[in-house]
């Protein structure tokens, strides 16, 4: 009989998920992780022999292909750039109040507190990015907009939208997004 397949390895990312995403990376604590996740002392050990910056690598990896399939989502069933934004913005602001402005988007805190003290968290961080950035200008280059100006429009939206969550965050209110957003709408393509 074949053994079942340990789920320790999900458990112990999902856990440094959301500690790291409250916390960021020097806050959170590898203990913290382990007693979050209720795995063994000695399989944490064993799965990431990396320790803590190995975890965060994995859960940024994870934070990334998470991201890039919710921009490419809520991208499919919206007809115009504008009520795309606008999904991704009610997108963050529902996870912002569900979680009581304890978390916002994963990347930033870790991103400010370790790039580039981290080369591995760099090149995570980075790479996070890059493939967010491609993943926005791809959604406006299909709504018309020309190749240049969408490679600038996707910084615009994820900077616009990152920044207010932070200022969410700090004023434990949606507002500041209710603000910027329109600014990032009138940039959008009819």
């Amino acid at each position: 009989m074949a053994k079942p397949k340990s789920d320790t390895r999900a458990r112990i990312i999902a856990s440094a998920r959301t500690l790291l995403r409250r916390h960021g990376y020097h806050a959170t604590g590898l203990a913290q992780i382990i007693e979050h996740s209720g795995a063994p002392r000695g399989s944490v050990y064993f799965v990431f022999p990396g320790g803590k910056e190995e975890m965060a690598v994995a859960a940024i990896n994870e934070w990334t292909a998470e991201f890039d399939r919710l921009i490419r989502d809520l991208r499919a069933g919206r007809g115009t750039a504008r009520a795309w934004a606008e999904a991704m913005a009610a997108h963050f602001a529902s996870e912002l109040r569900a979680s009581d402005y304890t978390e916002g988007l994963p990347i930033t805190t870790i991103t400010l507190d370790s790039v580039p003290v981290s080369p591995a968290l760099t090149v995570a961080c980075r790479s996070a990015y890059d493939a967010w950035l491609a993943a926005l200008a791809e959604g406006l280059i299909a709504y018309g907009t020309p190749v240049k100006r969408a490679e600038s429009l996707a910084s615009l939206m994820l900077a616009s939208l990152e920044g207010a969550v932070v200022l969410c965050r700090a004023y434990q209110s949606t507002g500041p997004l209710e603000r910027v957003l329109p600014f990032v709408l009138d940039q959008m393509p009819s």
